[in-house]
């Protein structure tokens, strides 16, 4: 089961939708908390969540450029939701 939504109210009167998300992390690789943590204050974010979304956007920025340059497959037609 996934967390339920959570709702605001938008300046526009509607209401909009957020998700939340946990994720886990193997025992063996707890120490990955503080270098997340780390490397969100040099990044000047204000919260885990804030850095993890700005990574899936850059990450997903740099896979965008590859398939562009080497014409790969775009595997979001072949992996649907």
């Amino acid at each position: 089961m996934y967390a339920d939504t959570a709702t605001t109210q938008t300046r526009y009167g509607k209401d909009e939708y957020g998700k939340c998300l946990c994720f886990s992390i193997p025992f063996h690789e707890l120490s990955l908390i503080d270098e997340m943590d780390r490397n969100s204050h040099l990044e000047l974010c204000h919260s885990r969540s804030q850095y993890l979304r700005r990574l899936v956007r850059r990450d997903s920025e740099l896979k965008k450029k590859q398939m562009e340059e080497n014409r790969l497959p775009d595997l979001s037609k072949v992996f649907t939701h």
